[in-house]
């Protein structure tokens, strides 16, 4: 709870003890004993580390390939993640150089906040000009862990152009977390809505085919789009799924991952209207009680990050998201017959 604390958060179940203590005893702890929830909640992030393949509109200097740029935000991520420490991470654009053993984002992280954790990870492209490879990955911290039938190389699938999907699976007391992380295609991608069709269809047949149900479902990563756009409300819909950030924008503008406030976002894409574009989802039966923006923090003092036209470095092109969520549990007759509802 520490670091909800430092950002001036009261998490859910202190209030609720406020609340009912000394009525018919704290509900925090009536969650707790409950056999319809897990007895602790899981700490879910999600961000993308910026392949950096896009260039910064602001200066002459290409940062792509820059692993000097690329160390110094690496610091700052590796910062940020050893105050959230998270039990499951989700990475978007994680980059390795091929061949080197230092010049890798998987190597550095897990060997500083990263590094008692558990991880699965699929490459999903190779760029030849920056003898690159970048990668999906899913990080996991005991208790959490991935389970027996979650293979060394995640299910992934390819959504045009630049767009990827990887289904991985973790044990979290003693029941399966089917975790997916999503990489949209790029915004103003044709056909973008389509591929939330696409992502609905890879779920619901990963969720009936391990007979698993949908109330153990995360799904997280770049996820776009207008809520009120069809094929996002039936992707949302039909799995029964909320996000995690529903009740805590009530402030907007606090809630922007994708905004010109962030140097990096606007030397790339501009300055275009701010939105939320980096989003976890958990079933509707989940509680979900903190939720947050973060990945905020930037350093005035990097001179190199000058070249690129920067003011001040920043730790990623977008702001990541972290929120601590309490699943439900599946009673056995819904592992065995799955459905969107858990039964």
């Amino acid at each position: 709870m520490d670091f909800f604390a430092a950002k001036g958060r009261v998490a859910l179940p202190a209030i609720l003890c406020g609340w009912t203590c000394g009525l018919a005893g704290c509900a925090f702890d009536i969650f707790s004993r409950s056999t319809a929830f897990d007895s602790r909640p899981l700490t879910l992030q999600t961000i993308s580390l910026f392949n950096q393949r896009t260039p910064s509109r602001l200066a002459k200097r290409s940062w792509k390939g820059d692993w000097i740029f690329r160390r110094d935000r690496l610091e700052l991520i590796d910062q940020e993640l050893k105050n959230t420490k998270p039990d499951v991470l989700l990475l978007q654009e994680m980059v390795e150089k091929i061949g080197s053993s230092s010049e890798s984002d998987w190597r550095i992280l897990a060997a500083g906040s990263l590094s008692d954790y558990e991880w699965r990870q699929q490459q999903v492209d190779e760029y030849a000009d920056t003898q690159e490879t970048e990668a999906l990955a899913v990080a996991a911290l005991l208790p959490a862990k991935f389970s027996g039938d979650s293979p060394l190389r995640p299910e992934t699938w390819v959504m045009g152009k630049d767009g990827y999907l990887m289904a991985t699976s973790i044990d979290y007391e003693d029941q399966p977390v089917t975790v997916f992380d999503v990489q949209m295609p790029a915004a103003g991608s044709d056909n973008s809505y389509l591929w939330y069709s696409f992502v609905q269809e890879r779920i619901l047949d990963k969720l009936k085919k391990q007979k698993r149900c949908a109330k153990r479902l995360v799904v997280g990563g770049y996820l776009p789009g207008d809520e009120n756009a069809r094929r996002f409300a039936e992707f949302v819909g039909s799995l029964q799924l909320k996000d995690v950030s529903s009740g805590f924008c009530q402030i907007a503008s606090r809630c922007y991952t994708a905004t010109p406030t962030n140097d990096m976002f606007m030397a790339t894409v501009g300055d275009e209207s701010p939105t939320r574009t980096d989003r976890i989802f958990v079933h509707q039966s989940a509680f979900i009680y903190t939720s947050a923006r973060n990945f905020e923090e930037s350093d005035a003092s990097n001179h190199y990050a000058r070249d690129f036209g920067l003011t001040r470095l920043w730790p990623t092109q977008r702001f990541g998201w972290v929120a601590q969520v309490r699943l439900a549990r599946c009673r056995n007759d819904e592992l065995e017959h799955m459905g969107p509802d858990g039964g």
